[in-house]
């Protein structure tokens, strides 16, 4: 009886965390921003691929993309961005202008070449 009662109050803790984590309340989800800079690091991993981008004015921002394993549905692998690119991303800003931060992303550009990323939700 107590381990069914241990199992039944992880699944709803862990079913909360899932929940909170794809909500981006703290996001203004109903808005666009772009950024433009210089990629410094790039984490391609679930649950989220990270882009560290560093603008003309220096600001380093966190641009939260899809999952690797979606990316790669589109195309987009470890090897498609390199450190030092140029990129242009627009998604949406965070409620808190000190936060440098996007989420849900609808475009990732190169402007050197032309490569352009869009959701395949956007596309349709």
């Amino acid at each position: 009886m107590r381990s069914m009662a241990s199992a039944a109050a992880i699944v709803v803790v862990l079913g909360t965390a899932v929940h909170a984590h794809h909500s981006h309340s703290d996001f203004l989800l109903d808005h666009n921003a772009t950024v433009s800079g210089q990629i410094e690091s790039i984490q391609f991993r679930n649950p989220h691929v990270l882009v560290k981008i560093r603008t003309a004015d220096s600001t380093l921002y966190t641009v939260e993309w899809e999952s690797a394993r979606s990316l790669r549905t589109t195309a987009v692998t470890l090897n498609t961005l390199k450190i030092g690119d140029q990129i242009v991303v627009i998604g949406c800003p965070p409620r808190d202008s000190v936060v440098h931060e996007l989420v849900a992303l609808k475009q990732v550009r190169r402007p050197s070449d032309g490569w352009v990323w869009s959701p395949h939700w956007l596309l349709n």
